[in-house]
């Protein structure tokens, strides 16, 4: 288990490299996005995430190289690309996976497991 040092370091650099990449902000249409769901509406506060300079912006849009406009999720992880998992797949195994994570480490995190209502929203 890395000490909570360890984590402070590792959070810095992170934020660190994303400060010294290339142009990765995220446009004002695209700072809060919402996924109209079978269970609700799930709001994503992507500007919120991207500003905790935890991760490259690689991490989640994994077919970005750096540059060029990025593409929506939903444009490869729909239920008709049989190459690419559904969205809901890689949702809740991305974000869940990640909160997990956090809090594992000894950190505040969004919604976990076993309580949908916290993301999905009617």
């Amino acid at each position: 288990m890395r000490t909570q040092m360890q984590i402070l370091l590792a959070v810095l650099a992170m934020c660190t490299g994303a400060v010294l990449a290339a142009d990765n902000t995220i446009p004002e249409d695209k700072a809060v996005i919402q996924f109209e769901t079978r269970l609700g509406i799930v709001t994503f506060e992507h500007q919120m995430h991207a500003g905790l300079g935890i991760t490259e912006c690689s991490t989640c849009h994994h077919t970005w190289d750096g540059t060029g406009p990025v593409k929506a999720c939903h444009e490869c992880h729909d239920k008709k690309d049989a190459e690419a998992p559904a969205a809901k797949k890689v949702f809740h195994t991305r974000c869940i996976g990640c909160h997990e994570y956090t809090v594992a480490e000894g950190m505040q995190a969004g919604p976990l497991k076993k309580k949908c209502k916290l993301c999905h929203v009617k």
